[in-house]
């Protein structure tokens, strides 16, 4: 369960833009301790309704502290790309917040923060869609001087593919570093791609869009015509456009669809290396038939085809012998998978490879694992390093998947991935215009169910967001915005799969709760307003909706027996009134 933040409204981001251009305009280049020091905003304020304040001015440096709406910060410097602020509240945190969410006010003298590109350079933040090149000559940063009113795109990974044409087809010509600022002279027709000019090339060429930060208007650089777009290699006409994996298209769903699925009650478990017939007795004792466990894909399989079987046959076998149905959860990539990209948190460079490591899996349990959901929260960044965050990366991924899966066990479920309930941010692609997304590249032929996070984080499960604009209900916090209602993400989730005539086919809420703690995580505060005799009420309540719905198959609630002293924690219900509220719901 991940937190992300809600949308920001136009006018306030286009005025936001106006002040990062002026920044933008400014000379750059960190300055030497002593140096001359630049003229920005004395304060700000922050105007998203939480905004993570981090170590380092990267997306993907530690979190130290979360700022609620309309928070007070001291800007005591600025990034030397202009685009984080250092800052400092009157609580004594300190740290880095993304420019574009603080609204400035007043101006004084600070410092552009010295060294600040190293310390950049050194936290990675998203790297290359496409990590393979066959011609990496290192394009510097290009030190000239851009014509007034110029569109200027800046590259934010680490490295980012420079290409002959609009489509990770076309050769590479050149690696760009982060921070890399080129003057964006055309756009292609889906307007994904923007056509640039290096230094010491003639020809122009082409960089990902959703690889940059912009400054200036895109809508004002002309479309290039068809006519003047170099023609792509013969062996990979007709994959222009595509950002994401630069392997082949899937073919055709190797199988229709499986909607029959009823009503079911499921668990979200904790068993790799943990006593698994200590988890089927709860659930018995719970009356519910569905479990569903998260597999860690760089756990099982360390070494390339060297997959580590034990721990997933201990919990098949458990499960299997208790007569109780199991959905795997599969996630995180293997480093090996990654050569290019680095670490756990996305998919693999090859989205074959994930693809087979499935169908192995569903060769091996056919009969004893029912379903498969492929991948989680893919909208969140975090999850979803080194690719575009966009619907039609992760639907080759699922396509691949699906395809595996059933041509190794046609009785197996198929799930989507379930986008974490958010707005749009740095770090996050609204779920809802996600799920349209998938819709939109093929997720009604590729899946028996679709997978959703439904949270309630503090509010009650038959609120929704229309309550709280109607002022019909009101909460300290997490209420404006449809993402903090687990009834409206319910319901928006169901009319995307009508409007696209996806009607016979079910959601699957893969994680829904409530937390409960005095205690709680950074980011989690709304949990001591939640005791734990609410957090039991709220959660059957919850159940009897989704009971009553007739659109939804098989909820998953978060969770039965994390540990207390985790982050999950404070959503397990064992050994607390929940349990026992839902061995009641169920009539034990």
């Amino acid at each position: 369960m991940r937190l992300a933040f809600p949308r920001t409204s136009v006018s306030l981001l286009c005025a936001l833009l106006i002040v990062g251009l002026l920044v933008l305009s400014a000379p750059h280049g960190a300055l030497a301790q002593g140096g001359e020091a630049r003229t920005i905003p004395a304060r700000g304020q922050v105007t998203v309704a939480r905004l993570n304040v981090r170590s380092a001015p990267s997306i993907t440096a530690p979190i130290v502290a979360r700022l609620s709406q309309g928070t007070m910060v001291q800007i005591q410097s600025i990034s030397a790309d202009g685009r984080w602020y250092q800052v400092k509240t009157g609580e004594s945190v300190e740290g880095w917040l993304v420019a574009m969410y603080v609204s400035t006010v007043g101006e004084t003298r600070a410092r552009e923060t010295a060294g600040n590109t190293a310390v950049a350079a050194a936290v990675s933040q998203t790297p290359s869609s496409s990590p393979s090149p066959t011609v990496t000559p290192t394009a510097a940063a290009p030190t000239i001087t851009f014509p007034k009113g110029a569109v200027v795109a800046t590259t934010n990974p680490p490295r980012t593919n420079v290409r002959s044409g609009p489509g990770t087809n076309y050769p590479v010509v050149a690696s760009a570093p982060a921070g890399s600022r080129y003057e964006v002279i055309g756009v292609n027709a889906a307007r994904d791609w923007y056509q640039i000019r290096l230094p010491n090339r003639q020809e122009p060429a082409w960089i990902f869009a959703s690889l940059t930060t912009v400054s200036g208007n895109p809508e004002n650089v002309p479309e290039v015509p068809e006519t003047a777009i170099p023609a792509p290699p013969a062996s990979t006409a007709g994959t222009a456009s595509a950002p994401a994996s630069a392997a082949a298209p899937a073919p055709a769903p190797v199988a229709a669809p499986n909607t029959s699925t009823g009503f079911g009650y499921g668990m979200s478990v904790n068993m790799w290396q943990g006593d698994k017939q200590g988890v089927a007795n709860l659930l018995k004792q719970l009356g519910f038939g569905w479990a569903k466990q998260q597999i860690r894909w760089e756990f099982a399989e360390p070494e390339p085809g060297a997959i580590q079987w034990q721990e997933m046959d201990s919990i098949v076998d458990a499960m299997h012998s208790n007569g109780i149905n199991l959905m795997f959860s599969v996630v995180t990539a293997p480093a090996w998978t990654r050569p290019n990209l680095g670490g756990t948190g996305g998919p693999p460079e090859d989205f074959q490879l994930f693809a087979n490591f499935l169908g192995a899996i569903a060769s091996r349990y056919c009969g004893r694992v029912q379903a498969i959901e492929v991948w989680n929260e893919q909208n969140l960044r975090r999850e979803w390093e080194g690719f575009p965050l966009e619907p039609a990366s992760y639907m080759d991924l699922l396509k691949r998947s699906y395809n595996a899966i059933k041509a190794a066990c046609p009785s197996m479920l198929v799930i989507s991935g379930a986008p974490t309930p958010a707005g749009y941010s740095d770090v996050a692609y609204d779920d809802i215009d996600y799920l349209r997304g998938m819709y939109q590249h093929g997720l009604k032929q590729y899946s028996d169910g679709v997978g959703i996070h439904p949270s309630g984080f503090a509010n009650p499960p038959s609120v929704t967001f229309e309550d709280w604009q109607a002022g019909r209900y009101d909460a300290p916090s997490h209420v404006n915005h449809r993402s903090f209602y687990f009834l409206s993400t319910l319901r928006e989730s169901r009319r995307v799969m009508e409007e696209f005539g996806d009607v016979n086919k079910r959601l699957w809420p893969t994680e829904f709760g409530w937390g409960s703690t005095p205690n709680p995580f950074p980011g989690y505060e709304y949990q001591v307003r939640i005791d734990e005799a609410t957090q039991a009420r709220w959660i059957v309540e919850s159940f009897q909706i989704m009971a009553n719905s007739g659109y939804v198959a098989v909820p998953m609630l978060w969770n039965l027996n994390y540990p207390r002293n985790t982050e999950m924690g404070a959503f397990a219900i064992v050994g607390r009134p929940a349990f026992d509220a839902l061995r009641a719901m169920m009539g034990r």
